[in-house]
């Protein structure tokens, strides 16, 4: 994985998945020169209100401050490019797979990545998974692709709680500097964050940071499953 002077395309089905999932690979991208995009495909928030509930005067502010959470986390990172869709959260069974499809094959285009990061399928929130399948569609090697290499992050909750775990990374990345400015950034979601041993609190992320760590020999480390890499001139 070169993060030097590359072009990040981070595909998150939700604000602050990308936070949970890559947000020290992208604070150590960003210290090299790195340019990054985000794209959300949901406003992250609307499923907590009920179905039917997705247009309520709670969920419209909920997602409100969802959306600022997620701007004022990203300013950790300097990372000032991002896109936000606003499909309801957990219902992305609902949506035509190509609605998916469509967005990302956009944000390729113009912003034409090297790099992209994105879900894993191993993981019990709906929405994660077919944010998978959707960036697999999406970057099928094409002719004159700039799309190098795909990597899968995982998540600290939605992974954890799956009866059979098969998410394997390939791929550990070195955050032992970055991971503080991970949880400045993760801590801008007031609303996402529980006390310990709730997996999405400080300890968790650094429990998860730390055992990444260990396994590649690091103090803190992210980890990622290489999904697709293309070599050649």
């Amino acid at each position: 994985m070169n993060l030097k002077n590359s072009r990040l395309l981070v595909v998150a089905a939700h604000p602050d998945d990308d936070i949970l999932g890559c947000g020290g690979t992208l604070s150590l991208a960003k210290s090299l020169k790195s340019k990054i995009k985000i794209l959300y495909l949901s406003e992250g928030v609307s499923a907590r209100f009920g179905i039917g509930n997705e247009e309520s005067k709670e969920s419209l502010r909920a997602r409100k401050i969802r959306k600022q959470e997620c701007i004022n986390s990203l300013k950790v990172l300097g990372v000032k490019n991002y896109v936000f869709e606003e499909r309801y959260s957990t219902k992305f069974d609902t949506y035509p797979l190509y609605d998916l499809i469509q967005s990302i094959e956009r944000e390729i285009k113009l912003f034409k990545p090297t790099i992209i990061f994105t879900h894993n399928p191993s993981e019990v929130n709906i929405d994660h998974r077919l944010t998978y399948e959707a960036v697999e569609v999406a970057t099928r090697p094409k002719f004159k692709s700039t799309v190098k290499e795909i990597y899968s992050f995982e998540i600290v909750c939605s992974g954890g709680w799956k009866f059979y775990k098969n998410f394997s990374p390939t791929t550990f990345v070195d955050i032992s500097k970055h991971f503080s400015s991970k949880l400045k950034s993760w801590k801008h979601y007031k609303n996402e964050r529980q006390k310990f041993p709730f997996p999405r609190s400080r300890e968790g992320l650094e429990a998860l940071a730390k055992y990444r760590g260990m396994q590649s020999y690091f103090k803190y480390a992210e980890a990622f499953k290489l999904e697709r890499e293309i070599v050649g001139s």
